[in-house]
């Protein structure tokens, strides 16, 4: 595997752990899951506030691996509170263009901190 690359950028949040903000694998990116978290201010807002910032650090950090969101094939959202799932899906389509990605959306009980009410990780292909 030695075309597995770290992809890193300032215009996102800098990861808090022992993780990439996301790993170049041939025509493959894979995002770490991105908080809805305004990376200037560190606020977080309402689920639309946060669904936006999500998608937008993950375009950041697509944009830092040669990609966009137009090549985003696979989303996982991970959402605090099931009711949140009509407005985060109206702010979640306004990022995305058809073909839209196959996307999972999983109802957990607690996200890293009290603030994050959700979190979205992405799979995007790009040429090689």
């Amino acid at each position: 595997m030695s075309d597995k690359r770290a992809v890193r950028t300032d215009a996102a949040p800098t990861p808090t752990g022992p993780f990439n903000q996301a790993i170049r694998l041939g025509n493959l990116i894979f995002t770490s899951g991105q908080a809805g978290r305004n990376r200037d201010t560190g606020k977080m807002g309402d689920i639309r506030e946060q669904t936006d910032w999500a998608l937008r650090n993950i375009s950041n950090i697509l944009q830092a691996a040669g990609a966009s969101l137009d090549d985003v094939v696979k989303t996982t959202v991970y959402l605090k509170d099931g009711a949140d799932s009509n407005v985060m899906s109206e702010e979640y389509a306004g990022h995305f263009r058809d073909p839209l990605p196959a996307r999972s959306s999983v109802v957990v009980t607690r996200l890293k901190n009290a603030d994050m009410l959700i979190e979205i990780e992405a799979i995007a292909v790009v040429a090689a």
